[in-house]
């Protein structure tokens, strides 16, 4: 193992097994090397790798039709990718790609068999969770924060924190790195039955970036995580997702995605994640929890679990009466869509 002044950690082949914080925010954050391996355009063959996988576009019949950006733009799905090397692309194909395709064209209830079977599928589905959410973000440095092209207000990316997306590019490159990812790194991984709705076509997406989660849908079944508390947020919010009995609905989705943000935001001391490589070259992600788990006081929260749910639901209400009155109730707290007055689940399917 070689490595230069900033930590980056490079192998006999000229590989880089580790990115050093500083060459990250450099080349990746800021910069325009593959995501992946490092590579400069300059000195390999590039292409474009889809951020929601192709074969997901195909089944959806999504390349043609819009996602909504942070800002309220629209883009193309066909058009929304990253480039990545050719090299690498093939490979996060045949890492990612072909068995999660095979495991998530199964129904539910099969997904379920296969994961009592082998219980660290989850771990891959984790993993390319990780990517997705990665890929996601890269794409925001090119893409303008404000609609009005007129106003200059440079790139979504602009006002990241890229140092918190250190840890989550580590576990999204750990195929090439052949990093071995201890259990309690691993994030709150939810996999649930979902009510596909015709209004979303079976599909559904959403992540959060100050959140750290992000939640998929594919027909009948839903996975959502967060990145980077170490099963924190899966811990303080179980009791109340053991209530849920029936396939949930897109609005209870988002009052999912809107607690785990919140508990993830809230956590009075956070997991701390370290990459470890020996002389052999064995490399391992490791967390340093803290000794106890707990929020932060009500004083010191700066986000609510109403506020993340107003912002997810807002543009899915429509123009009805009261509406002003209604989603004030849900910003306060005051209505959900999970639970009712007696803190039962509520089966939308009816």
């Amino acid at each position: 193992m070689t490595s230069n002044t900033s930590k980056t950690l490079i192998n006999s082949k000229g590989e880089i097994i580790f990115f050093g914080l500083q060459h990250f925010l450099n080349d990746i954050a800021n910069g325009d090397c593959c995501f992946i391996c490092g590579a400069n355009p300059k000195d390999k063959e590039f292409n474009d790798e889809h951020i929601i996988p192709d074969w997901i576009l195909r089944k959806y019949n999504l390349h043609k039709e819009f996602i909504t950006l942070p800002n309220g733009t629209k883009y193309k799905y066909d058009k929304y990718k990253v480039p990545c090397c050719k090299e690498c692309n093939t490979q996060l194909g045949e890492t990612y790609e072909k068995p999660i395709r095979e495991l998530l064209n199964k129904s539910y209830e099969e997904l379920v068999v296969e994961l009592e079977k082998n219980p660290k599928i989850s771990h891959l589905l984790f993993r390319w969770l990780c990517l997705m959410f990665l890929k996601t973000h890269l794409k925001d440095k090119s893409l303008l924060a404000e609609r009005d092209r007129r106003k200059d207000e440079g790139f979504l990316a602009d006002n990241y924190y890229w140092e918190d997306m250190h840890h989550i590019h580590c576990i999204t490159r750990s195929h090439f790195t052949n990093a071995k990812i201890e259990n309690n790194v691993y994030g709150s991984t939810f996999i649930l039955p979902a009510l596909a709705i015709d209004q979303f076509g079976g599909f559904d997406f959403i992540d959060s970036q100050t959140g750290k989660t992000i939640m998929i849908q594919l027909g009948e079944i839903v996975l959502i995580a967060t990145l980077n508390d170490s099963c924190a947020a899966s811990t303080i919010f179980m009791d109340r997702m053991m209530k849920i009995k029936f396939p949930v609905s897109p609005f209870q989705l988002r009052e999912i995605v809107a607690h785990l943000n919140f508990i993830n935001l809230s956590l009075k001391e956070r997991p701390e994640y370290m990459s470890n490589i020996n002389e052999q070259g064995e490399y391992k992600i490791q967390a340093d929890l803290p000794e106890t788990l707990s929020l932060l006081d009500e004083k010191d929260r700066f986000v609510s679990v109403g506020k993340f749910l107003r912002y997810y639901v807002e543009p899915m209400i429509g123009e009805i009466e009261e509406k002003e009155k209604i989603l004030k109730e849900i910003e306060e707290g005051n209505r959900g869509y999970l639970f009712d007055e007696n803190g039962d689940f509520i089966d939308h399917s009816i």
